[in-house]
């Protein structure tokens, strides 16, 4: 009798216990109630990788921010896709974007140590995430709000960003962001992906705060909090763009170019890709100044001569400058934050580097500004042209 009253309690404990587990397994799994609406969202839209749809009070690791950036961007990349016309896909070499020919098309040489993995390569050539100096990456490691807003900031610069200047103006705490974040928080913040915890009240301008947020730099970012900035990326259409090194932005034609990708700089591998629907070919209109370059060469390479931020690409769309880099003439073009250089060597089309001494970049699909030392709003503009050392005419 005693052994039967001693298996009961048994069972009743191991049953009590069991309900605690699942009830408090249970409520993990859901997010905070002023995150639910985002992050169920971003999940309905396939943007969220399975591994991280739990716990999602727990801070967010940099394997994992890594996998879930790379996600939302391949995702919603390769849907954006889809509203190509049938006939401009079929001069594609793959109709959908996958890591592995994302891999193949843009190589790089920056390797980690202590991890392999295919979501971190990618991550680090578009630009998002970084080692730690010493060939590491941590993919362990738990991530800050500075740290997250420096890894936003580095993909959307070109594509769509807040004002660097306007951070200790809005956020009480500012004071405790480290001084190699402080212009990505005031962007992230301002471009609105990372909110602070209390409203902003205004005086009789924007100039003018009564009361400013908190931002807790320094609290680790939670798996709900970096799905709800990545749910915001979607709404203002910033993950439809893939950029490179967060600083040129292809869409699926330019791809099959190849890249190789380091540090700050990317470099267009020298090709004969062709596609007779490219929308290259589809911008120049009968009469236009450029018609004499339309179908005379490969779409690939009229694409690439202008493969750079929108300023940038603007001040190079002139038939001089195109004409100089059909004909294969090295040529040096410095607009102080960005250099764009034109048949290099015969390995490359052109090279793309961001001098980092600027910081970054503030882009969007018409403009590209930085701020000076002094932290003056500037457009990007041509500041010098150069010939360089190889001359590749024939």
């Amino acid at each position: 009798m005693k052994k039967v009253i001693t298996m009961l309690l048994l069972v009743s404990i191991l049953i009590s216990g069991f309900n605690v587990n699942v009830n408090a397994k249970s409520y993990q799994q859901q997010p905070s109630d002023w995150a639910a609406e985002g992050v169920n969202q971003a999940i309905a839209d396939s943007l969220v990788p399975e591994e991280i749809q739990c716990d999602y009070n727990k801070p967010i690791t940099r394997r994992e921010f890594a996998t879930l950036m790379v996600t939302a961007i391949f995702t919603s990349f390769n849907e954006y896709n889809e509203g190509y016309e049938e006939i401009t896909k079929l001069g594609w070499e793959f109709p959908t974007l996958t890591l592995d020919n994302f891999l193949e098309k843009v190589e790089s040489d920056i390797k980690f140590t202590d991890i392999d993995d295919k979501y971190i390569d990618i991550a680090s050539r578009l630009g998002i995430v970084n080692g730690l100096g010493d060939g590491t990456f941590k993919p362990d490691n738990y991530i800050t709000r500075a740290e997250a807003a420096v890894m936003f900031t580095n993909y959307t610069q070109a594509i769509r960003t807040g004002d660097p200047a306007s951070g200790d103006i809005e956020i009480e705490d500012f004071y405790l962001v480290p001084d190699w974040a402080k212009d990505a928080v005031s962007m992230a913040y301002t471009a609105d992906y990372l909110k602070g915890t209390r409203e902003v009240i205004y005086g009789i301008d924007t100039l003018h705060v009564k009361q400013k947020t908190i931002f807790n730099p320094l609290d680790n970012i939670t798996r709900e909090q970096a799905i709800l900035v990545v749910s915001r990326l979607q709404e203002y259409k910033v993950l439809q763009c893939l950029v490179l090194e967060g600083l040129v932005r292809v869409c699926m034609d330019d791809l099959f170019s190849g890249f190789f990708v380091t540090d700050n700089e990317v470099r267009i591998k020298a090709n004969t890709y062709n596609n007779e629907y490219d929308a290259i070919y589809m911008y120049i209109r009968p009469g236009s100044p450029f018609e004499e370059f339309k179908y005379k060469y490969p779409s690939g390479q009229l694409g690439d001569c202008l493969l750079s931020p929108a300023s940038v690409n603007m001040a190079l769309n002139k038939t001089e400058y195109i004409q100089n880099f059909v004909d294969g003439k090295n040529t040096i073009y410095d607009f102080g934050i960005i250099t764009v250089e034109h048949n290099p060597s015969s390995k490359y089309f052109s090279i793309l580097k961001h001098n980092m001494e600027y910081g970054y970049i503030i882009g969007a699909s018409n403009y590209t500004d930085y701020f000076d030392q002094d932290m003056n709003r500037k457009s990007v503009k041509l500041l010098e042209i150069r010939e360089g050392n190889n001359n590749l005419k024939k």
